[in-house]
This record gives C-alpha cells, structure tokens and sequence, in this order.
C-alpha cells in the first residue's frame, strides 16, 4: 500500500511538473531592421518574459536578418527555436492579428500590409495569453539583456580570428562607427578626416554599412574590419536589407553579412575608446550599453560582469543618457560629430 501511494505520488508530481511546462508563456521576438535594433528589442522581451515567467522563441529567420538566432547568440534563459511548434500551437496569441501568422514573415502578415503590425509601446498585454508576439523597432530595456546574452562558439572563434588578423589587440585601439546609408551623422569624409588626425597615440578603427567609407578609410590610413556590399552611393539602403540575390552578384550571403556585423559589434566594444559618429544609431546605442556592463570583455575574455548590469530600466537609460552626453560633446569638439 505504501509503495502504492509512493508511485501515485511520484505520478502526481510528475502531471504537475509537466502541467507547468505545457502551460508556461512564450514571448516570441520577431524581429526587424538592423542588429542593434534587433538587441534593443530582444532586451525589452527578456524583461518582459522575466516578469511573466515566460519561454523566449527569438524569431530572426525573416526579412533583413533571414537566419536563425541561435547561430549567432545563446541565451542562459528559458527559450524555444524558432519554430519547434506548428502554426496553431501557440494557444491563445496577442496581439490576435499574428494568431494565423506566427511563425510568418512579420512584415508580409494582414497587420503589416494595414500599416498596425508593431506591438504597442512598453503596453502590458489586455486580457489572457499563451503567447505574446514582440514586432516593433525601439523599445526601453533593463540590463538584464547583458546578463543572459552570449555569442555562439562558432562566433566568438570568427571575432578573435578576425582580431588576430587585424593585429587588434582588446584595449589597445580607438573605434568609431561610421554610418552612411540609410542613417549619417554628416559628411563622411569630414568626419575621417577629423578622425585621422586625432592626436591619441592608439591605433584607429572605424566599423561602417557603407562601402563609401571603407573605400575612404583606405585613403585616410584607418582600419576597417567591415564587409560591405558595393552599394550605389545615394541609394540610401542599409545593407541589412539587400536580399540574397543582390549578394549573391558580390559573391556574398546573408551569414557573410550577419557574421561581419557580430564581428563589429563586439570589435568595437572591446576598444579603448568607442566614439559613434550618428545620433540615431541603435547598433552604437548598445555598444555603450555593453560596455557600461563590461559585456564585451565578458562574453570574449571571460571577465566578470560589473554591478551595473544589475541595473533597472530607469537607470540603465539614465547611465546611457550620461555617456552619451559627454561623447557628444567631446565628438563635436574634436570634429567627428556634426549633426
């Protein structure tokens, strides 16, 4: 009798147990535009499934990014692949307009094509969800994000390969990011010029999405890590959304571009100094973000995280807003920001 109860209890507990995991939420990020972004969001979903209990499913396979997620980033959460569930297995879906296009091209769905596909701002959802879909474009975040996030040994080999190769040593050189498509802090070549003749005795690095400035960088005697598509000038593109044929003519692929972004971005935080040259960069908004936290040296050297990224959304924003402050104000004074 005994052994009896034992087993009926261990059932119980069993159902129980798998009860929850049948139940439990999922955010799913869908994601869109640029890398930085795509980061900026996914933070915003982290703390949104951290409040809720909630899976993450990071679905990056559409539009501009076109690959899976896990390819390039781990999270140390609970996640789900984009997609291990058929169409009609996420229950009850917020917002509805996604319940017959969940695991779909976002930006090809009913909603998008009526100009209402992105989730409603920092909006908590209305009423009761299995499943809650994230689109959207900028989004307030804690640093939670930094805690959790880390690069796919695949990745992690290609950035100190591609350092190793540029003689790049973490610490050792400064680094700006050059935008000049479909957003510009000014005058490219301006902003080299004023860059080339910084007087600091460190080795300079510029990360741009324009074949322009890489063309440029060369005249200047600046290193450039990027790989970037020759796109016509003034076509105003970003080279996140040149699609697969427009590469192939360059003998490139969606990986090549997505691979070199990574590379980047973590190149670029692990500098010296890190300058962004556009206002209205999202990718150099979390560079600064990350190295606040010291994620970089983390994730690539193996160091300890600081005690800021244990900070709220209130005042990782309010330590961001202080940097940024003060690299305005300098970049201006030395000539590489000009908007």
């Amino acid at each position: 009798m005994l052994l009896f109860w034992m087993t009926r209890s261990k059932i119980l507990w069993l159902g129980w147990i798998m009860g929850v995991v049948l139940m439990r939420r999922t955010v799913v990020v869908k994601g869109i535009a640029g890398l930085g972004n795509r980061l900026q969001v996914l933070g915003y979903c982290c703390d949104l499934a951290s409040h809720w209990n909630a899976a993450l499913c990071v679905d990056w396979t559409h539009n501009s990014w076109s690959d899976s997620f896990e390819n390039y980033f781990q999270l140390s959460c609970p996640s789900e692949m984009a997609f291990v569930r058929p169409e009609d297995g996420f229950g009850q879906v917020m917002p509805s307009r996604y319940a017959c296009s969940i695991t779909k091209n976002p930006l090809n769905c009913h909603g998008a094509l009526n100009g209402d596909f992105l989730t409603e701002p920092d909006q908590d959802p209305d009423g009761p969800w299995d499943t809650l879909v994230v689109c959207r474009y900028l989004a307030r975040y804690s640093n939670r994000l930094f805690r959790i996030l880390r690069l796919h040994q695949d990745i992690k080999q290609a950035v100190m390969s591609r350092m190793n190769e540029m003689d790049l040593v973490p610490g050792a050189y400064e680094c700006w990011h050059v935008r000049h498509t479909d957003a510009s802090g000014g005058c490219p070549k301006e902003i080299l010029r004023a860059i080339a003749g910084y007087s600091g005795r460190r080795r300079s690095v510029v990360i741009t999405d324009s074949f322009e400035v890489v063309d440029m960088c060369r005249q200047f005697n600046i290193s450039c890590p990027s790989i970037v598509p020759v796109v016509k000038v003034g076509d105003g593109l970003g080279i996140h959304h040149l699609d697969e044929e427009r590469l192939r003519q360059e003998g490139l692929s969606k990986q090549d571009i997505n691979r070199s972004v990574v590379t980047d971005l973590m190149i670029a935080g692990l500098s010296r100094h890190f300058w962004g040259t556009c206002q209205r960069s999202s990718f150099s908004s979390f560079v600064y973000r990350g190295r606040i936290v010291s994620w970089f040296r983390y994730v690539l050297l193996g160091e300890r995280l600081n005690l800021m990224s244990w900070a709220n959304v209130q005042v990782a924003q309010a330590l961001e807003r202080c940097q940024l402050s003060y690299k305005t104000r300098r970049g201006r004074q030395l000539g590489w920001i000009i908007d």
